[in-house]
């Protein structure tokens, strides 16, 4: 039987990289109603196809599968049944957004643009890219409203390590496989600007406060001056929970009542920034900022590009790899392992990590590659066609999965609860 790690969650969600193909004609009729809400025949017979292709059902008789699939459509919809009553709204920009960015990750993964995914759609689904977009927004908004009952109810769960022990002792034989999987390290070397940029863009941003202090319209001066998205709605951020923001703009912010701005400039790796307050919760604060970027300079980057070709030819063991890396690598999440990234299935790759690797043998170290205003240097350190996740390689993968077992557990729970608060009415007998 398969084991029920995020079987809740997973089984019998829709997956939002394909469409399901074409099923027989049915008879339709109405198998249950939960809360007012039906679940219709045909999504139960859908259901149980899919069901029916998994190790387990071979365990089960047609009558049990069914069986099982019902249940596990009623605890969806009860899911489901929260939504209204939490008054969880998710806005058509915010669906549209996530097909747009999925239409894109999609072409990305196959190597092809828009315009040719579009072309394979209608030719090898047989519905047009609006039908597509259509049923991918009804799959998304389902996923996006499940995932918000979700972190209203359940939240994150950080399991200890003792927590992530008896989990992986417990599914070590059920817990996915990585296949086609590369080893990668890397030294990242950040391109930053030299010291007279940097004072410069400080008295541009001073010369600004000087501009609010005598009155001037905070709105009006970030729609003109601030170099980010937020500058076309007057440099508003929005709402923000404490921690994720960056520490020396937060800090300012504390210093600050509603409506006031910050007498200095605050700096951060991105530029300087006039901070502001607009408004506080008691986990949070609504901020606005005027944002103007210190950008380096050609000679800045040649600079480090220079440093990161030097590091290449001289590093020949991996040793010597993993010590570079401690010294030059500004990625405080690798560099005290020596740059160790880990495994990666190549599927599952950082989009601007695929192209530096793809003809990399293993010990062979990148050309220097720009990603997000640094210099990489990506070492492949291993390769197989499959392994197993392990406890010394891949503790941050287990204690994921174990997380999401936790919480899975404590969902399963609440909506056993919640079955006994709402009508359901079974009428699919056979």
């Amino acid at each position: 039987m398969m084991s029920r790690i995020s079987r809740f969650a997973v089984t019998f969600a829709f997956a939002l990289c394909s469409m399901a193909s074409a099923s027989p004609v049915l008879m339709e009729g109405i198998a249950a109603v939960v809360d007012g809400k039906p679940i219709m025949r045909s999504e139960l017979m859908n259901k149980l196809y899919q069901f029916q292709e998994m190790p387990e059902a071979a365990e089960m008789s047609e009558k049990q599968q069914k069986e099982y699939v019902l249940d596990k459509l009623i605890e969806e919809k009860v899911l489901l049944s929260r939504i209204d009553r939490d008054s969880i709204v998710v806005t058509e920009a915010e669906v549209d957004q996530r097909v747009n960015t999925h239409m894109t990750q999609l072409a990305a993964s196959q190597n092809i643009d828009l315009a040719t995914l579009e072309k394979a759609i209608r030719s090898q689904l047989g519905i047009s890219v609006a039908q597509y977009r259509d049923q991918l927004s009804k799959q998304i908004r389902s996923h996006i409203e499940m995932m918000r009952v979700r972190q209203m109810h359940v939240g994150s769960i950080h399991p200890t390590k003792k927590e992530v022990d008896l989990f992986y002792k417990a599914y070590k034989d059920s817990l996915p496989r990585q296949y086609n999987c590369v080893q990668l390290s890397h030294i990242q070397i950040p391109v930053s600007p030299d010291s007279a940029i940097v004072d410069s863009v400080r008295l541009v941003a001073e010369m600004l406060i000087d501009s609010l202090n005598l009155g001037m319209n905070f709105e009006l001066l970030a729609k003109n001056h601030s170099q980010d998205s937020s500058a076309a709605k007057g440099g508003d951020l929005g709402y923000f929970k404490r921690g994720l923001l960056d520490p020396a703009f937060e800090r300012a912010l504390d210093k600050l009542s509603n409506g006031q701005y910050a007498a200095t400039p605050v700096q951060t790796n991105l530029g300087w920034h006039i901070a502001r307050v607009l408004g506080r919760k008691e986990d949070g604060v609504r901020s606005a900022q005027i944002l103007l970027r210190t950008i380096p300079s050609a000679k800045d980057s040649a600079a480090v590009l220079h440093l990161a070709d030097s590091l290449r030819n001289s590093i020949k063991t991996k040793e010597s790899f993993a010590a570079a890396a401690k010294k030059y690598s500004e990625d405080k999440s690798s560099n005290y392992a020596g740059g160790l990234l880990g495994w990666f299935q190549k599927n599952e790759m950082e989009p601007a990590y695929v192209d530096p690797v793809a003809n990399l043998n293993v010990g062979e170290i990148s050309e220097p590659v720009l990603i997000d205003g640094a210099y990489h240097l990506f070492r492949l350190d291993d390769s197989k066609q499959i392994r197993e996740l392990t406890m010394d390689e891949d503790y941050g993968k287990i204690e994921q999965l174990a997380a999401n077992h936790l919480e899975d557990m404590k969902l399963e729970k609440l909506v056993k609860k919640w079955r006994k608060e709402v009508h359901i009415e079974i009428r699919m007998t056979e």
